[in-house]
């Protein structure tokens, strides 16, 4: 399922961002292509104003001018001296350009009203510029005008530039705007089928424990239900009394152990919603571990386990928290400690002051728990190979700390003990409230 929804948000992901790419290269490509246009029609307009300029002066047009402006310029030039081709004209054009040429007098004619051969004598100088594409789809600038001289005589002009060159460096402008867009959209696929695996990974992960904690609360659920179902079997025959009193006994017992089980997966839901309930006051530090302490005392002396508290002699700042909330992380701590702890061992409770965070520690000399495993351990339903023969711990306990800590703004970590065994942290922001903003 993952993979299929990689493949697709990979596919949309390039698909949205190379669209998006390619419109905005496409906006870029059409100023760019505008800009090159106006620039070339603009150095076109002065390079008729010089060549006017020059033929307005002149009484003789030389062939040399004639050539050096032709070859500078790349321009087809067409003089007419009184409606007659300058005799220049006939070494040069060929049969194509002299087609072009009819064209372009032809649409000056009709189109601007720039008839070269009226017979009218105009007494300023009359000219127009406009774009012009050939039969052959070849597109020019022409210009196309008429010069008064001396002696009631006339000039008249029609240059054509060929566009050629700018129509080669847009083709070329467009490939290199292709090429981009090409190494773009190909650095794009890599790029978003990685960026969205490490989106997909979360979510992968955070399946793979939702499946693993229905299918741990599936089997932590059937066991009790089993039992109760098998009671209730026995309880319809009627057997003798002691049996029933028994099977009663085992029926209370696996409902009290399923209730806990249900009570402690309701927390995490509400803990994984956001709405775990808390009320929040001040409290003393070393009344709350004081409170555990007591609470576990005759259970250590039961186990011959050494249970001992270390309280620092200076005051300590108040403990923002909810004091219920908080007994039940040092209570599940301190089942596990002596749990996990064998008879003639010892357990400790520790407070201290660490820069502006209240420490509590809790450490026993139990058989501890190996360097790979302290990552698991806050897991929901993971459980040590010793604790799998203990039908009274889940492995919610740990995980319940864990969620009600973070929802203090504070850490719990596990820590080797200094005599071996397993030490538990929690780090509590010390203070007022206003410290837990």
């Amino acid at each position: 399922m993952f993979h299929k929804l990689h493949l697709q948000l990979t596919f949309f992901c390039t698909v949205i961002i190379g669209g998006i790419f390619l419109v905005l290269t496409s906006i870029c490509l059409f100023f760019a292509e505008d800009s090159m246009k106006t620039n070339d029609y603009s150095a076109f307009l002065q390079q008729i104003n010089s060549a006017l300029i020059h033929l307005k002066e002149q009484e003789t047009i030389s062939h040399q001018w004639l050539n050096q402006f032709q070859k500078n310029n790349q321009f087809l030039l067409y003089l007419y001296d009184n409606n007659r081709p300058l005799y220049y004209q006939s070494y040069h054009p060929s049969k194509r350009e002299r087609q072009i040429q009819k064209e372009a007098l032809k649409l000056a004619q009709e189109k601007y009203q720039m008839d070269l051969f009226s017979c009218n004598m105009r007494q300023i100088t009359t000219h127009t510029e406009f774009n012009f594409s050939s039969s052959d789809r070849q597109g020019y600038y022409a210009s196309a005008g008429i010069i008064p001289k001396k002696k009631g005589s006339q000039l008249s002009y029609l240059i054509l530039c060929p566009l050629v060159k700018q129509q080669k460096q847009a083709v070329h402008l467009r490939l290199i705007i292709f090429l981009s867009d090409l190494a773009a959209i190909s650095l794009l696929i890599p790029f978003f089928w990685f960026f969205t695996r490490r989106m997909l990974v979360p979510l992968e992960k955070s399946r793979e424990k939702q499946m693993h904690f229905i299918a741990s609360a599936s089997h932590e659920l059937r066991a009790p239900l089993t039992i109760i179902s098998a009671g209730l079997d026995v309880l319809k025959k009627k057997s003798e009394p002691g049996k029933k009193e028994h099977f009663m006994g085992l029926m209370e017992e696996e409902s009290r152990r399923m209730q806990s089980l249900i009570n402690d997966m309701l927390l995490l839901a509400n803990a994984d919603s956001g709405h775990l309930p808390m009320h929040m006051q001040l409290w003393l530090p070393d009344e709350l571990l004081l409170n555990a302490y007591e609470k576990y005392e005759s259970l250590a002396a039961k186990k011959n386990i050494a249970l001992s508290i270390k309280l620092p002699g200076e005051t300590l700042p108040n403990c923002y928290c909810d004091r219920e909330r908080m007994i039940q992380v040092f209570s599940v701590l301190l089942d596990n400690a002596l749990s996990y702890t064998p008879a003639g061992g010892k357990t400790s409770l520790t407070l201290s002051l660490h820069k502006s965070c209240l420490r509590f520690s809790i450490c026993d000399t139990g058989c501890g728990i190996p360097e790979q495993e302290k990552k698991l351990v806050f897991d929901r339903f993971y459980r040590s190979d010793h604790a799998h023969s203990d039908k009274m711990h889940f492995g919610l306990g740990l995980c319940i700390a864990k969620e009600i800590v973070s929802a203090h703004h504070g850490k719990i970590r596990v820590e080797n003990a200094p005599e071996g065994g397993s030490c538990f942290v929690v780090e509590l922001p010390a203070g007022t409230p206003q410290n837990h903003q």
